[in-house]
C-alpha cells in the first residue's frame, strides 16, 4: 500500500493539469469534510460529557483542543516525510481508518482519561490529511491554477464543521430522547459510535485515486527533513509571517468549539437549535469566504503581486477579528449570529489562503514536509491557545455565564498582535515567493 513513488523530472508535465485532478480534489474535499465532522463532534456534547464525567471547563477545553492536537502535531512531520516519499493515497487511507476507528472508540469511554486517549487517536489519524492532500493538489495543478482546487479542498473544513453542527445538533438532540443503541450506553457515547463507524468506507475510496507525478523538483533544496527545516529557517521572515497569520486563524476558529455552550449558557438555546443555526453559518459563510479568497488571490497575482495569497490571508483576519470578538457580547442570539457570520466569512478567507501560500514558498520535493511543519506550528499554537485558555478563564471568573467574556478577551488578545506582525512580514514573503519562482523558471529552461 505504501510503495515508493518515483520523482518526476521538472518538465512541462509539472505545469499541466493531471487527468483525474478534479476527481482527486472532490475526494480530498470529502476527506476534509469527514475529518472536521469528527473534529467538531465533541463540541456538541459538552454539557452531557461535562455532567456525566464531572469535568471542569478547563478539562473540557483540554478535550476540545490539546487532546486532538498533541498527536496531530507530534506525527505531522513523520507523515510529511512519508508524503514526500511514499504513496500518498495509501497514507491517507491509513489515516482515515485510524481516526474514524478512534472516534467510534470514544463511545467506550467512561472517564476523562479514556476519552482524552480516544481524541489523541483522532488527532493521530487526521495528521495524515494535510501533507498528503496539499502535496497531491500541488502536483496535479500548476501554480497559477492552484488557488481554486485548494479553495475547494479547504472549503471542506467549513462544510465539515457546518455538517457537524447542522446535522449533528439535531442528531444529538434526537439520540438524547431515544432508547440507547446498546444497553447502558449514554446518549453522547452513542453519537460517537454513529458518527465514527461509517467514515471507515472513505478509507477504501482513497485507493481509487491515481497519484500525479511529483512536480517542480528544483535544486533549491533536497528531500531531507533537515534541508526542509534549513530552507524554512533561511526564509524565516516569510514563513514566520505565514505561520503567525495561519496560527491566528486556527486559534480564532478553535473558539467555535465553545459555541454550543455559549448559546446554551447565554441565550438558553438547546443543542438542536444551536446546531442548525451554527451549521447554516458555516455552510454559507465558509464557501463565500473561500470564493472571496480565490478572487482576492487571483486578482493580486494578475496584478503581479507575489504576496497576493498572504495579503488575502491578512484581509481575512482583519474581517474575522471584530466579528468574533463582538458576537459573544451581543444582546441577543440573532445579533450574535450576524457577528458570527462575519467572523466565519473572514476566517474562511484566511483559512483558504494559508495552504496556497505554502505551495508558493516550498519547492516540490519538500512540499509535504513543509506542509507538515506548517500545520504542526499552526495547530500547536491554535489548539493550545484556543479552547483551554477560555475554559481556564471561565473557571477563574467563577461562573459559567462568563464564557462570553472569555471568548471575546481571547479573540482580541490573539488577533491584534498577529495582524500587526503579518503586515510587517509581507515584504519578506514577497521576496521568498519571487526567489522560488525564479528557481522554477531556471530549472524548466535548464
Amino acid at each position: 500500500m505504501l510503495a515508493e513513488d518515483s520523482f518526476a523530472p521538472p518538465v512541462a508535465s509539472a505545469v499541466r493539469l493531471q487527468r483525474g485532478g478534479w476527481y482527486l480534489v472532490s475526494l480530498l474535499m470529502a476527506v476534509q469534510v469527514v475529518s472536521y465532522v469528527d473534529r467538531f463532534l465533541p463540541s456538541l456534547l459538552v454539557p452531557d460529557i461535562k455532567a456525566d464525567l464531572h469535568l471542569s471547563d478547563f478539562q473540557v477545553g483540554l478535550l476540545l483542543g490539546p487532546a486532538f492536537a498533541i498527536f496531530y502535531v507530534a506525527v505531522g512531520l513523520p507523515f510529511g516525510w512519508a508524503a514526500d516519499r511514499l504513496s500518498r493515497r495509501g497514507i491517507l487511507a491509513f489515516g482515515i481508518a485510524v481516526w474514524c476507528a478512534m472516534t467510534a472508540a470514544a463511545s467506550l469511554a467512561w472517564s476523562f482519561l479514556p476519552l482524552f486517549a480516544a481524541r489523541l487517536g483522532v488527532g493521530f489519524g487526521e495528521a495524515a490529511v494535510a501533507p498528503c492532500a496539499v502535496s497531491l493538489i500541488g502536483d496535479a495543478f500548476p501554480p497559477a491554477r492552484r488557488a481554486k482546487p485548494i479553495a475547494l479542498y479547504m472549503a471542506g473544513s467549513f462544510v465539515g464543521a457546518g455538517s457537524a453542527f447542522l446535522f449533528g445538533g439535531p442528531l444529538v438532540h434526537a439520540i438524547q430522547h431515544a432508547p440507547p443503541l446498546i444497553a447502558g450506553m449514554r446518549p453522547w457515547q452513542s453519537v460517537f459510535l454513529v458518527v465514527g463507524a461509517p467514515g471507515l468506507l472513505l478509507a477504501l475510496l482513497m485507493l481509487t485515486i491515481r497519484e500525479p507525478a511529483r512536480a517542480e523538483v528544483t535544486s533549491t533544496a533536497t528531500a531531507t527533513l533537515g534541508a526542509a527545516l534549513g530552507y524554512i529557517r533561511r526564509r524565516w521572515r516569510a514563513f514566520g509571517a505565514l505561520f503567525v497569520a495561519s496560527a491566528c486563524s486556527v486559534t480564532l476558529g478553535a473558539l467555535s468549539f465553545w459555541n454550543v455552550a455559549l448559546f446554551q449558557r447565554t441565550w438558553g438555546w438547546n443543542v438542536g437549535q444551536v446546531g442548525v443555526a451554527t451549521g447554516l453559518m458555516f455552510f454559507t459563510a465558509g464557501p463565500l469566504g473561500a470564493v472571496a479568497s480565490v478572487w482576492l488571490s487571483r486578482r493580486g497575482m494578475a496584478q503581479g503581486r507575489s504576496d497576493a495569497t498572504l495579503r488575502s490571508l491578512l484581509c481575512g483576519l482583519v474581517i474575522a477579528a471584530p466579528g468574533l470578538a463582538l458576537f459573544p457580547l451581543a444582546p441577543s442570539a440573532p445579533i450574535a449570529l450576524v457577528g458570527m457570520f462575519i467572523g466565519l466569512f473572514g476566517g474562511s478567507i484566511a483559512t483558504t489562503a494559508g495552504p496556497v501560500s505554502v505551495t508558493l514558498l516550498a519547492p516540490g520535493q519538500i512540499r509535504g514536509k513543509a506542509t507538515s511543519i506548517y500545520y504542526l506550528v499552526i495547530s500547536l499554537v491554535g489548539q493550545f491557545l484556543g479552547p483551554p485558555p477560555v475554559g481556564w478563564m471561565v473557571d477563574r471568573f467563577g461562573h459559567p455565564s462568563a464564557l462570553r467574556y472569555a471568548m471575546s478577551i481571547e479573540t482580541v488578545a490573539v488577533s491584534v498582535p498577529a495582524i500587526l506582525l503579518v503586515a510587517l512580514g509581507l515584504p519578506a514573503f514577497r521576496r521568498a515567493a519571487e526567489e522560488l519562482e525564479r528557481a522554477r523558471t531556471d530549472v524548466a529552461h535548464g
